[in-house]
């Protein structure tokens, strides 16, 4: 997203419409899917920032923007695991056609001078810089920025969330103490009843959903154990079904999973799938 200019507020309104999330009609509201937005949205009424910790693919990211869609809530999120800059995310003096300098907001700023609900994908990947200032955002409802010399104060709608995935992942970190402290933090898992909703999109008998199940399950306790760096969330299976018809499920799990793995990862994976592909009914 372009970072805005603190002169362009009476065009907010329309970009804060368009940055409100449109959900596919199709997601899977389930009871505990339903509940997780229920936990989030209570805490944010209570104007605590919430931490969603929990394996990728398990719908961190998708229980925010539902809420935010319910409540017409404009979002700004934020991979953090990119090369992220403070002035991107801060904002930077930036020259004029003039020859002049004027103030930019970043990402964070716009966010909490114009009310959005920010979201900090991957938070445990920002830099130690970044995580300390926002100590004062929660502490105090404000947040100084060096060099513009001011004190923004977060708007009244402004609301924090953030995730992370499980300590044990690559290029991750854990947060400190004082940071988890001033935040509410809710674990994810993985929702069994999204597995088998997405499931019954490829159309299989009742046995071949079992044991695709029973795969998924293996192969996510082989990244739990640290036998393979990737996942099998909710988003692998959801490319599996849109491939399928196209390709054939055991290509289409290919594309969406194996070929992700390291080399020295695909072999073992690779047998589990061969077994179950070719017990399939055919």
């Amino acid at each position: 997203m372009t970072d805005i200019k603190p002169a362009c507020a009476p065009s907010m309104a329309s970009l804060m419409e368009k940055s409100i999330p449109k959900i596919e009609k199709d997601i899977a509201y389930t009871r505990s899917f339903r509940e997780l937005i229920r936990t989030i949205d209570l805490i944010q009424q209570s104007h605590l920032p919430v931490l969603l910790i929990g394996e990728a693919g398990s719908g961190k990211n998708q229980s925010i923007f539902c809420l935010a869609s319910e409540q017409n809530r404009p979002v700004i999120r934020i991979n953090c695991s990119g090369d992220l800059r403070t002035s991107s995310l801060l904002g930077r003096m930036s020259p004029t056609e003039e020859g002049h300098f004027h103030w930019q907001d970043g990402m964070i700023t716009q966010a909490i001078r114009y009310g959005y609900w920010l979201v900090l994908d991957e938070i445990n990947a920002l830099e130690a810089d970044i995580l300390f200032s926002l100590h004062g955002l929660i502490d105090e409802g404000r947040i100084s920025v060096a060099n513009n010399s001011e004190i923004i104060d977060a708007h009244p709608d402004f609301r924090l969330f953030a995730t992370m995935n499980p300590s044990r992942y690559f290029a991750t970190k854990p947060l400190n103490q004082a940071l988890l402290d001033r935040m509410a933090v809710v674990e994810v898992d993985f929702d069994p009843g999204i597995d088998a909703y997405l499931i019954k999109r490829l159309s299989l008998n009742s046995d071949d959903e079992t044991s695709f199940l029973k795969l998924i399950d293996k192969i996510r306790d082989a990244c739990k154990d640290g036998q393979i760096s990737q996942n099998f969330g909710h988003r692998t299976i959801d490319n599996v079904t849109k491939l399928a018809p196209l390709f054939g499920l055991d290509r289409a799990i290919d594309i969406s999973f194996t070929s992700k793995l390291e080399e020295i990862e695909k072999a073992a994976v690779k047998t589990m799938i061969y077994d179950f592909t070719r017990k399939l009914t055919r």
